[in-house]
């Protein structure tokens, strides 16, 4: 192993090698505020596969360094893989550093226990790993023992029972929803010619003669086209047999008209 300067932007962070559960920003206010009184800290410990730098302990310290406007930090260097930098950090800061709580304890004993690598492995082993005590891993090895035997031994959901109900036609309910989608684009044409009437009475238009003509020409148009649509809703409400066709046409209607109402009001502004 060997120290030396390290760039921080050479060192990778994403490997996975965080045993915490977030970087506590209150750490990393104490530590900056240390630096910048001169304080000397650790080196981060790091390992180098020949390629990237892994982080594995020393996650507070580098983001301290960061805000502190440093380039560079101290790092000792271990030669071995991201791998070999998980591995070393499920036990990093059980000794120094900001003291780990129970749950980021816990934490770490449960990525180790559920590495592929580690599948039944002992849990002595972990333990030394992890740097907890053997009481720990053994309760949470138990717990989620306890956990895939209960999930084992639950029966299979009841076979669904036969619905009792009658069966909707579903065309029947795709019309319900075409009559309500008719109603509500009605509904919109008739806001839309409120609005533009309001516009027209407020607003003086500065505008040809022709062109008022024309706005008020398309209101009076649309009034009656809302009107039609309307009574096209009724029979279409009461004759549910012939509601596809004049559905289909009514919606059209509505698409023109409303555009025609969307032009006329950008003619009024």
């Amino acid at each position: 192993m060997t120290i030396k300067k390290l760039k921080l932007t050479e060192i990778r962070l994403d490997g996975n090698t965080q045993p915490r559960s977030r970087v506590y920003d209150e750490t990393v206010s104490k530590y900056h505020e240390e630096l910048t009184d001169g304080a000397q800290f650790p080196a981060v410990e790091v390992f180098f596969d020949g390629k990237h730098y892994w982080l594995a302990d020393g996650f507070h310290r580098y983001h301290a360094h960061r805000r502190a406007g440093y380039k560079e930090i101290e790092g000792q260097i271990h030669s071995g893989t991201r791998r070999d930098a998980f591995i070393f950090s499920r036990g990093a800061n059980a000794e120094h550093g900001l003291p780990r709580t129970n749950e980021e304890k816990r934490s770490v004993v449960l990525s180790m226990l559920e590495d592929p690598e580690y599948d039944g492995e002992k849990a002595r082993e972990i333990a030394r790993i992890c740097k907890v005590s053997n009481t720990l891993v053994s309760r949470i090895v138990k717990e989620l023992e306890l956990k895939n035997s209960s999930n084992k031994k639950m029966p299979p959901p009841p076979p669904a029972k036969p619905s009792l109900k009658p069966v909707v036609n579903e065309v029947n309910l795709d019309e319900e929803d075409r009559v309500k989608e008719l109603a509500t684009e009605i509904q919109a044409i008739a806001e839309e010619n409120a609005k533009l009437r309001d516009k027209l009475a407020i607003h003086n238009m500065d505008e040809s003669d022709e062109a008022k003509a024309e706005v008020e020409q398309t209101i009076e148009e649309l009034r009656d086209q809302v009107k039609q649509l309307e009574r096209e809703l009724a029979s279409v409400t009461k004759s549910r047999n012939e509601f596809q066709n004049k559905a289909a046409e009514a919606i059209k209607q509505v698409q023109y008209w409303k555009r025609r109402a969307e032009k006329a009001e950008r003619q009024a502004a």
